[in-house]
């Protein structure tokens, strides 16, 4: 089953909203290296799989190389960060950058391979008593919120009391239950109030 229309463009939006579209490298809060929109690239390595630019003459952009790229990584991964660094602090020491296109395309990966995930974990086999496409879209679009932040297997190891109440499907619980360390205050309010949302949705029972 595809991913509903509705909840992937809400994901998209949201997941831009609270992490923000930087076509540059920068370090996230924890020392992470970070380009477009929170895509944490773990290693030198793993910058192959990015698509970086510099600019030639006339600003017209050319396709970096694997030397550059990997260059830039080692330039901004010495760099100094924490919470006082903003994404866009990091660009005095950046060259190169991604387009808009290319950044759409890693996000929207990003969104079908956390599909796979979530509808991989969430189903009646696991305990569930919906599998995760027959959950209320608010449910999903929490999960989703929440799975690109944490990674299904935080998700599943480190929230057992949580998942507990997905199982029941007792979103209310499970909305105090969704709180993230390290995460605004803004964006676990988003996601507390998703469940509250489905929660309110339910028959009331007489």
């Amino acid at each position: 089953m595809p991913l509903s229309t509705i909840v992937k463009t809400e994901v998209s939006k949201n997941i831009e909203k609270y992490e923000g579209r930087i076509p540059h490298l920068y370090l996230d809060t924890v020392g992470k290296v970070t380009v477009g929109i929170g895509h944490m690239v773990p290693n030198k390595a793993a910058m192959s799989t990015v698509t970086m630019y510099k600019k030639g003459a006339n600003n017209l952009l050319i396709l970096a190389t694997a030397a550059e790229k990997n260059a830039e990584y080692d330039a901004i991964k010495k760099q100094p960060f924490g919470r006082s660094y903003g994404a866009s602090s990091f660009k005095k020491h950046t060259t190169l950058i991604m387009k808009d296109a290319d950044i759409n395309a890693q996000r929207d990966k990003h969104i079908q391979s956390f599909y796979k995930e979530l509808t991989g974990y969430y189903t009646t086999v696991n305990g569930f008593n919906k599998t995760f496409d027959a959950m209320p879209t608010e449910v999903q679009k929490a999960l989703f919120d929440m799975v690109f932040n944490l990674g299904i297997t935080k998700l599943k190891n480190q929230y057992i009391k949580f998942n507990g109440f997905v199982k029941s499907e007792n979103w209310i619980n499970a909305a105090k239950q969704s709180n993230r360390i390290g995460i605004s205050p803004i964006r676990n309010k988003y996601v507390f109030d998703l469940f509250k949302a489905a929660q309110n949705k339910k028959p009331k029972t007489p």
